[in-house]
């Protein structure tokens, strides 16, 4: 199974992503596609979706750590 991640997600979070997608989706979509497309909804909450037709699998929060910087 191929993943396409949105080019605003943090690849620090590519392999979580993955390992979660891995878990959930067992099977190719309904539409007999096997690419998923993480897609970033909000801040902190992406949708993961097949490529082809855009059928949502699920929806995940996310913890982003940002690192601050004292100036």
């Amino acid at each position: 199974m191929k993943i396409v991640y949105d080019p605003d997600i943090s690849t620090t979070l590519y392999s979580s992503i993955k390992e979660v997608i891995k878990e959930s989706i067992q099977a190719p979509c309904s539409c007999g596609c096997d690419e998923i497309y993480v897609s970033l909804q909000e801040e902190n909450k992406i949708d993961v979706k097949c490529y082809d037709c855009g059928t949502s699998f699920f929806e995940l929060e996310v913890e982003i750590d940002e690192e601050t910087t004292d100036h």
